[in-house]
């Protein structure tokens, strides 16, 4: 090869190489995902609000990322997180059947989850789970605290009055829809109080769930610098005080 070719061939595999570097340079796109949970996430004239969601704006800032977070029916929420990588999904239940499923973040927040019934139903009776199978039951279509119900109370699929939203599981209650309805204990009140009824309405039949905590969920083919990125920012809010913070402010 004569000297001007292999000059020539030299500079053209360096303008190649340069053409790649922005492909390549370019920063991995975190999505943020999540449902209407209130008073743990939710959107409010379109603006996300919520205890889990400033705990992910913390977590933002302190990994120097500023990702939108984007609102859906838990169903679609959690299938995206599910399959799509870099995408992080909150505020998700972290049990048994999911654990391989995700990277966990967490924990953010504690569960209580119960059967309730309006107090006004004196006709309704439930001291067991066996007792749930005579009444229809509000849930909110594949979350957790819904499947577990259907698993261990043997309630047949019929007997269910499944929702895609917290708030339409409530409405759907409220409109007589169904006899029962499955719901944390913080959120059941904030929705009672947002659709503009008395939490005091409501009576707890039924103790469900006390041990499962919510996390935050990184979908499991994700790139490992982000998940440890997270993961450092994460520590980082905790220990700062911040979280304990909000708890007082939304939870007290």
């Amino acid at each position: 090869m004569s000297t001007r070719r292999f000059l020539l061939h030299l500079i053209g595999g360096f303008l190649f190489t340069g053409s790649l570097l922005p492909a390549l340079a370019q920063p991995v796109q975190l999505q943020l995902v999540s449902e209407n949970l209130p008073p743990l996430n939710y959107e409010e004239n379109g603006v996300a609000q919520g205890y889990t969601v400033e705990v992910v704006h913390a977590l933002m800032k302190q990994a120097g990322l500023n990702t939108p977070i984007q609102f859906f029916p838990w169903a679609r929420a959690y299938q995206q997180a599910l399959n799509q990588p870099n995408t992080l999904i909150f505020s998700i239940v972290r049990n048994p059947e999911r654990e391989d499923l995700f990277e966990w973040i967490g924990p953010v927040s504690p569960r209580l989850i119960y059967v309730y019934k309006l107090k006004s139903r004196s006709d309704i009776v439930v001291r067991s789970l066996a007792d749930c199978s005579r009444y229809r039951i509000g849930a909110v279509r594949e979350m957790a605290s819904t499947k577990a119900f259907v698993r261990d109370a043997a309630v047949p699929e019929a007997q269910m009055e499944l929702a895609p939203s917290v708030e339409s599981n409530f409405r759907k209650f409220l409109m007589g829809r169904a006899d029962l309805i499955i719901s944390q204990d913080w959120s059941a009140a904030f929705m009672m109080k947002a659709l503009e009824r008395s939490p005091d309405e409501l009576e707890p039949v039924l103790l469900l769930e006390q041990n499962a905590q919510y996390y935050l969920a990184l979908n499991k083919q994700s790139d490992p610098a982000l998940l440890l990125k997270l993961r450092q920012a994460f520590d980082k809010v905790q220990q700062s005080g911040q979280m304990e913070k909000l708890r007082n402010k939304y939870m007290r």
